[in-house]
């Protein structure tokens, strides 16, 4: 099968939206799937990953956000020259918007992932102007896609509540072999005191702020592992913390299993990849009462969820919760929730979704042919 993968966001930037295509196109490629990756043209862009074509389309860096593509003849170029058999919207926006009408006009099936919550990301980022608009953008394009995948059973409600329909549950594997507590490390943070961490990228939209609220905790250890535009100010807010700055592959690896336990205080995840990534290192989690992570954190199970609109709930967190997460039983609870998603199960799914648009989009040619 040849695959065109529009993606809004590609490397050197990492986020989930770049770690789900690096997966998606790793096992298409395994498998011996032809793969066409278009993004936003960035410096230090590869122009080729693992096996794939990556075509830079022009784009204009907002601050303190992301690089996002504008519309432009090189998309349906690009899209006439590779002939795809289905075409992948990772997270489409404004690059995806504009892939879709192309494909639309070309008659090539589209599968759209849904993955990340636009309109909570302009309230975040005082792009509150543009929710209109924003809401237009998601809704048409989840409209005109032939099938629209989404993590979590928050994210499918944001497209029913959009008037978006055709759209099925589709989650996010993880590397069972980088996130292992085989790799933790005691060396590597105080082992006198709690140690409790978040992982990402430090912006707005993650509430990181929050975690202000144990500052005077002299019994946690508080690591910030990721940057971002908020580093600074996180820096000063949390002036305890440990920060780490960003860490890929086995360093990553070490440093979720070198947790106590995680934390997610961000209420906009259609998902959260990083806790799943937690779960598998047998780091219990502590997670929002909203959002796509709940999913899969039980509370009492694998962690505990607390509604962060609480601005005393972080605070008041009872010691026989703290001393819930670090039972070595809750660990292996963690560990057990996601063995059973590897990336390999996830994509073989979102293989079976490609064929089935195909399969449709054939008939309906053959249909309208004869």
């Amino acid at each position: 099968m040849r695959v065109a993968i529009v993606t809004e966001s590609f490397l050197p930037t990492i986020n989930g939206v770049t770690n789900s295509v690096i997966q998606v196109n790793r096992f298409l490629v395994n498998q011996g799937h032809q793969v066409l990756i278009l993004a936003p043209e960035v410096n230090s862009r590869p122009n080729f990953f693992e096996g794939s074509k990556v075509i830079g389309l022009p784009a204009i860096n907002l601050q303190k956000v992301l690089p996002v593509a504008v519309p432009n003849f090189l998309i349906q170029r690009a899209l006439l020259d590779f002939r795809p058999d289905v075409i992948h919207l990772a997270s489409p926006a404004i690059m995806g918007a504009h892939a879709q009408r192309v494909a639309n006009k070309l008659e090539i099936p589209t599968v759209a992932i849904y993955q990340t919550d636009f309109v909570g990301f302009a309230q975040h980022y005082k792009l509150s102007f543009a929710q209109r608009a924003i809401e237009k953008i998601v809704r048409v394009i989840h409209q005109s896609a032939s099938i629209n995948l989404a993590p979590s059973t928050f994210a499918i409600s944001q497209l029913d509540r959009a008037g978006v329909s055709n759209v099925a549950r589709w989650g996010r594997g993880v590397d069972l072999e980088q996130f292992n507590p085989k790799h933790r490390r005691d060396d590597l943070f105080p082992r006198d005191k709690f140690v409790l961490g978040f992982v990402g990228r430090l912006a707005p939209e993650k509430g990181i702020g929050r975690l202000a609220a144990l500052g005077s905790r002299d019994d946690i250890q508080l690591v910030i592992i990721g940057d971002g535009p908020m580093r600074m100010e996180l820096e000063e807010k949390l002036p305890t913390a440990i920060f780490t700055g960003k860490k890929s592959g086995l360093e990553l690896g070490q440093h979720f299993a070198s947790l106590d336990a995680f934390i997610h205080p961000g209420e906009h995840e259609t998902f959260c990849q990083a806790a799943q990534e937690a779960l598998a290192s047998a780091v219990p989690v502590i997670a929002p009462t909203r959002g796509g992570i709940k999913d899969f954190i039980l509370d009492g199970v694998n962690g505990i969820l607390i509604d962060f609109q609480d601005k005393a709930a972080l605070a008041n967190i009872p010691s026989s919760k703290w001393q819930f997460l670090a039972d070595p039983q809750t660990k292996a609870a963690a560990r057990e929730s996601v063995k059973d998603r590897s990336w390999a199960s996830v994509n073989n799914e979102l293989v079976g979704h490609y064929q089935s648009v195909v399969d449709k989009s054939r008939a309906k040619r053959v249909g309208l042919a004869s």
